[in-house]
C-alpha cells in the first residue's frame, strides 16, 4: 500500500527539520555568492560616490545628475559586470547541482545523515546529475521558445482584432501554459536525477526515460505535492513583500531590519528546497517499490 499526499508531506518535513543543519551551509553559500557579484559595484560605487560633491545628498534623493555621470565614467566597468553575473550564474547551478545530490542521499538513506554522507553524496552523484541538467536546459529553451512562438501567434491572429479581450485571456493561459511546461520539466529532471541516485546507474538517458514512464502511472499523486510545496513557497514570498511594503527605507536602521526579513526568506526558500528534495525521493521510493506477492501455504504438524 502506498502512502497519500498528506503522509508523504509529513515524512518530508520530518526529514527537513532533522537534517535542518544543512541550511547553514546553503544559506553560507548563498551569501559568499551574493558577496561576489555585489563587491563589483560596491568598489564602483565607492570609488564614484568618495570623490563626488553629490554624494551628501543621495541619502536623501536620486540624483539624476551623478547618475549620468557615474555610466559615462565607468562605462567600460559596467559593461564587463554581466560576464562576471553570467559565469557567477554557471558556477552556482553547478554548486546547487552538486548540494542536491548530497541532500538526495541524506533523504534517501535516513539512517546516513552526517555531513560527511552529504560530501559524499555531492562528490558520488555531481557528474551524473549534471549531465541531467544540460538536457533539461535544452527543455527548458525549448519551452521559452515554445512560448515566444505562440505570442507571436497570438499577435498575428488578432493583429486586425478589436477583441481585446479573448488576446488577453490567450495571452494569460500562454503564460500558464509556460509555468505549466516548466513545472513538467522541472519534475522530469528531479526526478530523474533521484532515480540515478536510488538506482545507483549511470545512465542518464534510460532513467529519464524510465522517469517519464514513473511519471504517467503517478502523475496526481507526483504533481499534487509539487505544487503543495511550491504553494507554501509562494506564501512565503507573499507574506515577505507585504510585511516589506510597510517597513520604511529611513532612515538606515529599517534597512537593516528589512535585510534581516530578506534572510529569513531566503532561509525558508532552502527549507522549501529541501521539502521538494525529501518528499520527492519520499515518493520515488514509496512508489517504485516493487510489490511482494507472498504465497502462504498451509502445513500440517501432526502432534
Amino acid at each position: 500500500m502506498t502512502i497519500n499526499i498528506k503522509t508523504a508531506l509529513k515524512l518530508g518535513i520530518r526529514a527537513v527539520i532533522k537534517n535542518r543543519r544543512v541550511v547553514i551551509l546553503l544559506w553560507a553559500f548563498n551569501v559568499v555568492a551574493a558577496l561576489i557579484l555585489s563587491m563589483p559595484i560596491y568598489y564602483i560605487l565607492d570609488d564614484s560616490l568618495r570623490h563626488s560633491l553629490l554624494s551628501a545628498d543621495l541619502y536623501n534623493t536620486f540624483q539624476h545628475i551623478w547618475f549620468q555621470q557615474f555610466l559615462k565614467s565607468y562605462s567600460t566597468n559596467i559593461g564587463e559586470i554581466p560576464f562576471v553575473f553570467y559565469s557567477m550564474v554557471g558556477f552556482y547551478v553547478l554548486i546547487q547541482t552538486f548540494f542536491l545530490g548530497g541532500l538526495i542521499a541524506i533523504f534517501s538513506s535516513p539512517k546516513k545523515n552526517h555531513m560527511v554522507d552529504f560530501f559524499y553524496g555531492g562528490v558520488k552523484y555531481w557528474l551524473r546529475f549534471t549531465r541531467v541538467l544540460f538536457i533539461s536546459i535544452i527543455f527548458f529553451y525549448l519551452a521559452f521558445k515554445f512560448n515566444d512562438y505562440t505570442g507571436d501567434l497570438i499577435q498575428w491572429a488578432y493583429q486586425n482584432s478589436d477583441n481585446a479581450l479573448m488576446e488577453f485571456i490567450f495571452r494569460a493561459l500562454r503564460y500558464v501554459l509556460l509555468v505549466f511546461l516548466i513545472g513538467i520539466v522541472t519534475i522530469i529532471s528531479d526526478y530523474s536525477k533521484i532515480s540515478l541516485a536510488v538506482k545507483d546507474s549511470y545512465k542518464s538517458l534510460r532513467e529519464i526515460f524510465n522517469t517519464i514512464i514513473f511519471l504517467r502511472k503517478n502523475f496526481t499523486k507526483v504533481f499534487t505535492v509539487f505544487l503543495i510545496v511550491a504553494v507554501i513557497g509562494a506564501l512565503g514570498s507573499i507574506i515577505y513583500n507585504l510585511i516589506g511594503r510597510y517597513i520604511p527605507r529611513t532612515p538606515y536602521y529599517y534597512l537593516f531590519l528589512l535585510f534581516i526579513i530578506q534572510q529569513m526568506l531566503i532561509i525558508f526558500r532552502l527549507f522549501v528546497r529541501m521539502l521538494f528534495c525529501s518528499t520527492e525521493v519520499i515518493l520515488f521510493k514509496d512508489l517504485s517499490a516493487e510489490v511482494l506477492n507472498v504465497k502462504v501455504t498451509e502445513q500440517k504438524v501432526g502432534v
